[in-house]
């Protein structure tokens, strides 16, 4: 339940994603990911990381690109009537990644019953090296503006350390989707 589609985001896209990021991460609504037991405050995201009333009511304001590259993958992928993981704001979640910052292996929940979660990963913004995300074992490292997805409820996944002092940017779509629609995408 992996799929890897080459070049999906615009040269244009990717500038205008990082843009924002820099411009952002160190607002309120980036929280520490809280995945790195080795190196904590390495890794933020924008993802509802804890359930204390400023992080949930958090506004986050992405730029219009982010919501066009999401109806891009809705349209696709013939996504209709899509729930997304309440996690997400909108159904999408920037992160970034600094020096050691790692994702340790684990797979994300099944929000609704009969549902499979699935993120569509993005890397905006390679690190000097590192950074990898690896699937059962298996290392995707995919080029900036490639897409990775797959079922992050059904497998293992984790990042490797980031090397250097470029961080690593990353964009996620979320979609919790049902059974019939994973497997005709997975196929």
């Amino acid at each position: 339940m992996i799929k890897v589609l080459k070049d999906f985001l615009t040269h244009k896209e990717i500038s205008i994603l990082n843009e924002w990021t820099d411009q952002n991460h160190d607002q309120n609504f980036f929280q520490d990911a809280e995945m790195d037991i080795y190196y904590p405050k390495t890794r933020f995201t924008t993802r509802i990381v804890n359930t204390n009333e400023e992080s949930i009511s958090a506004v986050v304001e992405y730029p219009e690109e982010a919501y066009q590259i999401q109806k891009r993958i809705q349209q696709y992928f013939n996504l209709n009537n899509i729930l997304y993981p309440p996690t997400f704001r909108n159904g999408i979640v920037n992160g970034i990644g600094f020096q050691n910052g790692s994702i340790c292996k684990h797979s994300d929940p099944m929000y609704y019953e009969n549902t499979i979660t699935v993120h569509c990963n993005f890397i905006t913004q390679k690190p000097v090296a590192g950074g990898v995300t690896i699937i059962e074992d298996h290392e995707y490292d995919i080029e900036e503006g490639d897409m990775l997805m797959y079922a992050v409820s059904e497998l293992n996944h984790e990042v490797t350390p980031i090397v250097g002092t470029k961080p690593r940017i990353l964009w996620c779509y979320g979609f919790c989707l049902n059974l019939e629609k994973a497997k005709e995408i997975f196929k």
